[in-house]
């Protein structure tokens, strides 16, 4: 699984028309931020990472790649950081979170490290 760091135009609907293409091409959004400051940028997580690259080259959006891990952790207090304190004391730098899956007793994350 990859995570898509997308660069858009900062202006209204570029989002839209990414996702749009991605989900007319049948392939599923399964996680995703978005941020602008002094530019815009998406960050997604999709079900067909062969295939949303290939929508994106189509419409010409400007993007990068970066492999995503996956753990379980117990869905309750302080889990989360327990676990990225566990990646700090072995000098691992998280460079991206997602939260891809929430039951009540188990939360599936995915996160990227450099």
């Amino acid at each position: 699984m990859n995570e898509f760091l997308i660069a858009l135009e900062d202006r209204p609907g570029t989002l839209a028309e990414c996702c749009e293409a991605i989900g007319e091409a049948g392939i599923n959004i399964v996680a995703g931020a978005g941020i602008a400051s002094s530019s815009a940028a998406a960050a997604l997580v999709t079900d067909d990472s062969e295939g949303t690259a290939a929508v994106l080259d189509a419409i010409g959006i400007t993007y990068s790649t970066r492999k995503l891990q996956t753990v379980v952790l117990q869905d309750q207090p302080g889990a989360l950081g327990d676990f990225a304190r566990g990646l700090a004391e072995n000098g691992v730098n998280l460079t991206s979170l997602y939260i891809m899956k929430t039951d009540g007793q188990e939360v599936h994350i995915g996160f990227s490290t450099s």
